[in-house]
């Protein structure tokens, strides 16, 4: 994947120089980006590069609109027009490396946010993305670096903490990820806006702690933000199933199965709870559609 964009680190060896402005038009394409209207916003940057095929801002804003789009190849192709231009800034150079993430390329999402946290050092976002970007890579030590160095800038971010979380979890640290997960949920208590995520991963740790009484009550409030998180329903229903409090887990499984109704594992998990309430029929029928699911060569044992 490196060499579709070895242009763009010759141009940023090579770039510089200004431009004129032109305004209207690109901050009419910022208010629709503000607006989350980005397919307004390629439409007027489109049209605005068409004439004023020089503007590195133009061009820039572009790449980030389609990097927004999920159209990562074209928008690397962008952002190596605009370093013909001008030399990328730090947050410039960290949506190449959403691009890259995008690619699933994480090798060189690491190097240009690397890059780019080079020249932003106290820009949050930009270590959060470099984390994001070595936890998918599998460097969970990093990625804890990178997270505690966000939070450095940006200590009130949920977000952050319950990534910290999750590289904490994913090097063993079961304590320590619990601490980020419930730091994370005090920073958006008494907010307005509300994720499942911090709950839902503390729960899920719980569970695997042997604590299902804990689990059970914060994913209980994982549902509650998150009625349609299937997941959140499994989790609890997995909790409840542990407490023997077998109505209950029915019926959240029952739950995440409707809304997710071609997850075999969702169908496993329900006939397993059926068949230790006694209800026969019903464990078969769930198990034999978690078998149709899965494949006749994946279907779970235990």
């Amino acid at each position: 994947m490196s060499s579709a964009f070895t242009p763009f680190a010759d141009q940023m060896a090579s770039s510089g120089g200004t431009e004129a402005a032109k305004e209207d038009p690109l901050r009419r394409a910022k208010q629709d980006m503000h607006n989350s209207d980005f397919a307004n916003a390629e439409e007027v940057l489109r049209e605005f590069v068409e004439h004023e095929p020089n503007s590195a801002d133009g061009l820039y804003l572009l790449g980030e609109v389609l990097m927004r789009r999920a159209q990562p190849k074209e928008s690397l192709r962008i952002f190596t027009k605009a370093a013909a231009e001008r030399r990328p800034t730090g947050e410039e150079l960290r949506l190449v490396g959403l691009d890259y993430i995008l690619l699933e390329d994480y090798a060189d999402a690491i190097r240009w946010l690397r890059r780019a946290a080079e020249l932003s050092p106290n820009n949050a976002d930009t270590w959060y993305s470099l984390g994001r970007a070595q936890y998918s890579n599998g460097d969970f030590s990093g990625a804890e670096s990178s997270f505690r160095r966000a939070l450095v800038f940006d200590s009130q971010s949920m977000k952050v903490e319950n990534n910290l979380g999750l590289a904490l979890a994913a090097q063993n640290q079961p304590e320590r990820a619990m601490e980020a997960y419930r730091q994370a949920v005090a920073l958006q208590n008494n907010t307005a806006s509300q994720s499942e995520q911090p709950l839902l991963n503390l729960g899920i740790l719980l569970i695997d702690q042997n604590r299902p009484q804990e689990a059970s009550e914060e994913l209980m409030r994982a549902t509650v933000i998150a009625p349609t998180c299937a997941q959140c329903h499994e989790a609890l229903g997995k909790a409840l199933v542990v407490l023997n409090r077998l109505p209950e887990a029915e019926k959240a499984l029952e739950t995440a199965v409707a809304l997710e109704p071609s997850n075999p594992r969702f169908h496993y998990l329900l006939g397993r709870a059926y068949k230790r309430s006694g209800e026969m029929e019903k464990s078969r029928n769930e198990l034999q559609r978690s078998a149709e699911l899965y494949g006749s060569h994946s279907t779970p044992t235990r």
